[in-house]
């Protein structure tokens, strides 16, 4: 049974606002794809949406875009263009796909899931082993933190539990993870993050700095959310229900879209300008 919780209230500053906007990304969502549905397998490697779960995102950066993913010869590369790819020598995990972010000064920082299967950042191709053990066929997720905060990356630990990390330091937040699923995370507007993932009970589940939320929405098996900021202080998740449907989570609230998605397929989620 899919259930569906009830509203959560925004803040009154932001709920008018929040509604519009609400209102013109669904529409538009829905008229030119702004929410992509992944074919399996397509983009197991890259991906061009900086809250992809389990892929590699495109970012602009001075008018470049840079790209991390894992070659076929099982190493990370990144690029910003055609010619201009740079093998890191760094072992990758099998089945795994790293993500990125764009730093505030200019730069990029990376993570991805190693062949010894640690989790990994690179910044601007140097790379530094975290020596946190990742779970076996999952990605990590990665975002930049306003006001000069770093960056935050959150993963499903060997453990099965949502680990988050800032700035290389990890924290264990103690919530079980559905296996074979990766979480998504975004930086907030006025600051911290917010991180979606399903939970070992097959629900939504939400996380803003650190708290976690149960949104009562059942997810398909095998597949992950995706997560974006929205202006202000607040956020939006897409993901493939129980029901085989697009749903999105507006701020916590579950939506329907009622387009079908493929089995064992994630979609991809972000705001327009």
């Amino acid at each position: 049974m899919f259930t569906t919780p009830a509203r959560h209230r925004t803040r009154p500053r932001m709920a008018a606002r929040n509604a519009r906007a609400r209102f013109r990304r669904l529409a538009g969502a829905l008229a030119s794809l702004a929410v992509a549905l992944l074919a399996s397998g397509a983009l197991s490697s890259a991906a061009f949406a900086s809250h992809t779960p389990g892929g590699a995102s495109a970012f602009l950066s001075g008018n470049a875009d840079d790209i991390a993913f894992q070659a076929n010869t099982k190493i990370l590369w990144t690029t910003s263009g055609p010619g201009t790819g740079q093998g890191l020598g760094l072992g990758m995990k099998a089945g795994t796909s790293p993500a990125i972010t764009a730093l505030p000064g200019g730069g990029y920082e990376a993570a991805f899931q190693a062949n010894t299967g640690h989790l990994w950042v690179v910044r601007n191709g140097v790379g530094q082993d975290l020596g946190l053990g990742m779970k076996a066929g999952t990605s990590p997720a990665i975002t930049t933190l306003a006001f000069g905060g770093g960056y935050e990356a959150a993963f499903q630990a060997n453990t099965g539990h949502l680990w988050v990390v800032q700035n290389g330091v990890g924290a264990d937040l103690g919530l079980g993870m559905k296996t074979a699923t990766s979480p998504a995370i975004a930086g907030l507007e006025l600051g911290g993050y917010e991180a979606a993932f399903q939970a070992n009970t097959g629900h939504l589940w939400v996380v803003q700095n650190g708290v976690g939320a149960d949104l009562g929405l059942g997810m398909k098996t095998a597949t992950s959310p995706a997560l974006t900021a929205l202006d202000g202080d607040g956020y939006e998740a897409a993901f493939q229900a129980n029901t085989g449907f697009l749903w999105v989570a507006p701020n916590g609230t579950g939506q329907n879209t009622e387009l079908g998605m493929l089995k064992g397929t994630s979609p991809a989620i972000s705001i327009q300008p």
